[in-house]
C-alpha cells in the first residue's frame, strides 16, 4: 500500500464515513435523500480530517512506533517525520474548508473545528494524561454522530449511539494502551500509572456498562425494528465482550479489534432498527 495511503489508516477512515451515513439515516430516516448533498460534502470532509488526526498520530508516535508499530510508514523509513507533519496539517485544513465553503449549516464545521481543537490537546498532552486522553478520544469518536446528526439538522435521534460509541472507544482504547505498554513507558498512560491490571478492570467496567445501556434504547423502536434491534445489538455486544475474554487472556490486538468490530454491529444494528421503525 502506498504510505501516504497507509498513514491515513483507509480502513478506518471508511468506518468514520460509514458512521457518517449511519447517523444521518438514523437521524433523518428515509428522508436522508434530501440532504444527499450535504451528508456526502460531510463523509469526504470526515474522511480527510480522520487521515490527518490520523497522520500527525503517526508524526507523533514515531519514537514509540520504533517498537510497537516498527511496519508504520514513518518507522520503516517511507515517509520523514517533517513530511507527515506536513500531511497531516494538509488533511486537516481541507477537510474542515470543504465544510466552511460547501455548507450553508455551519454546524458540521463547528463539531469538526471543535474535534481538531481536541485532536490537538490530545496529541500534545493528554494523551500522557492517562484516563483523560482516553476520554478524549471516546469523545472524538462519538461526536462523529453528532457531526452526522447536525447534518440533517436533526442531532437528538444521535444522541444513543454518542453515548454508546464514547463507551466503546474509551475501553478500546485503554486495551490499546495496555498493548503498547512496552514502548508507552515514556508517557503516563492509564496502565503506566495504575497498572495493567486495574486498567483492564477499569475497561472491563466501562464496557459493561456500554453493553446494559444499549439495551435501554429498545424502547426508541416497535415492533419488526424493535425485534431487529435487539438481535443485531445482542450480537454486536457478544463480539465486544469475547474482546475483553481476549483481553483477559492478554491477547490484547484481539481484544481490541473485537470491540471495533462490535461497534461496527453495533452501528449496523442502529441503520437496520431506524429503517424499520
Amino acid at each position: 500500500m502506498n504510505p501516504y495511503i497507509a498513514i491515513t489508516r483507509p480502513g478506518n477512515a471508511i468506518l468514520t464515513a460509514t458512521a457518517v451515513l449511519a447517523g444521518a439515516f438514523i437521524a433523518a430516516g428515509p428522508e436522508i435523500i434530501e440532504f444527499k448533498t450535504e451528508i456526502a460534502i460531510c463523509c469526504v470532509s470526515a474522511m480527510m480530517l480522520v487521515g490527518g488526526g490520523n497522520a500527525l498520530n503517526d508524526y507523533n508516535d514515531r519514537e514509540s512506533d520504533k517498537l510497537n508499530h516498527p511496519k508504520r510508514p514513518i518507522p520503516s523509513g517511507q515517509i520523514k517525520a517533517e513530511t507527515a507533519l506536513n500531511y497531516a496539517q494538509l488533511l486537516l485544513a481541507i477537510g474542515l474548508l470543504i465544510l466552511f465553503f460547501t455548507l450553508a449549516n455551519k454546524m458540521p464545521f463547528v463539531i469538526a473545528l471543535m474535534g481538531i481543537g481536541t485532536l490537538i490537546a490530545y496529541e500534545n498532552g493528554l494523551k500522557a494524561a492517562g484516563i483523560t486522553g482516553n476520554i478524549s478520544v471516546g469523545l472524538m469518536s462519538g461526536a462523529v454522530f453528532l457531526y452526522a446528526g447536525m447534518a440533517v439538522n436533526d442531532p437528538g435521534p444521535t444522541l444513543w449511539m454518542f453515548g454508546l460509541a464514547v463507551l466503546a472507544t474509551v475501553s478500546r482504547e485503554i486495551i490499546k494502551d495496555i498493548q503498547d505498554l512496552k514502548g508507552d513507558q515514556d508517557r503516563t498512560t492509564l496502565p503506566t500509572r495504575i497498572g495493567e491490571n486495574n486498567a483492564l478492570n477499569l475497561a472491563t467496567f466501562i464496557l459493561l456498562v456500554a453493553v446494559a445501556l444499549s439495551y435501554t434504547a429498545i424502547n426508541s423502536f416497535e415492533n419488526l425494528a424493535r425485534v431487529a434491534y435487539v438481535g443485531g445489538i445482542s450480537l454486536a455486544n457478544g463480539i465486544m465482550l469475547l474482546g475483553i475474554y481476549n483481553s483477559q487472556l492478554k491477547n490484547y490486538f484481539a481484544g481490541q479489534q473485537n470491540i471495533k468490530q462490535g461497534m461496527g454491529l453495533a452501528m449496523l444494528a442502529f441503520i437496520l432498527a431506524a429503517g424499520l421503525n
